[in-house]
């Protein structure tokens, strides 16, 4: 097995047995009860590590949400963690950004057509239009943002036109998560 392969299936796992372990943590203990143990203070920066890590991870940042999830119903104020997040998960958007842009000029040949045809249809597209799909994207598709983030850097899309829509992308889920934690559904 290459070492590539190999660092992907160890993420892979490694996100698993975190979202198990919230799983088996919460039939054991109370939200409360996990947040008595961690603390407030605490629990706005594991929120905020747990949203960067969970972004970075190539997979998807679904280890994100039962951790927004279990605070916001232990009682840790939800906008603050929303916030936290939502910020936590831009800036692990933000390194797949600064990735595309490096990759941009390191790309096989075979993979020049590709962006071609991307930037083609990116030009042919208002930035708004992009920016409402990348908003879209990220705020209500089960996907991983850098599937969207890391495809547009390498074309040159601007970075400053991608940051909000990332930001306010990134509220959406755990906005949701938040609610779904304080009102008990799930």
């Amino acid at each position: 097995m290459n070492r590539q392969r190999l660092k992907n299936v160890a993420l892979f796992l490694a996100i698993s047995l975190f979202i198990a372990g919230w799983t088996v943590l919460l039939y054991f203990y109370s939200p409360s009860e996990v947040i008595a143990w961690l603390g407030v203070t605490n629990s706005y920066f594991v929120a905020f590590f747990i949203s960067v890590v969970g972004a970075i991870a190539s997979i998807t940042p679904f280890s994100t949400y039962p951790a927004v999830y279990t605070m916001a119903a232990g009682g840790v104020n939800p906008f603050g963690l929303v916030v936290l997040a939502a910020v936590g998960l831009t800036i692990g958007d933000l390194i797949f950004v600064y990735f595309g842009i490096s990759a941009r000029n390191a790309l096989p040949e075979k993979f020049h057509k590709f962006v071609e045809r991307l930037l083609r249809w990116l030009t042919s597209k208002s930035t708004r239009f992009i920016q409402a799909f990348v908003f879209v994207w990220v705020g209500f598709l089960p996907l991983a943002n850098n599937l969207i983030s890391a495809p547009l850097a390498i074309t040159g899309f601007p970075v400053k036109k991608l940051l909000l829509p990332l930001l306010l992308g990134n509220m959406m889920f755990p906005i949701l998560a938040a609610t779904a934690g304080i009102y008990g559904f799930i």
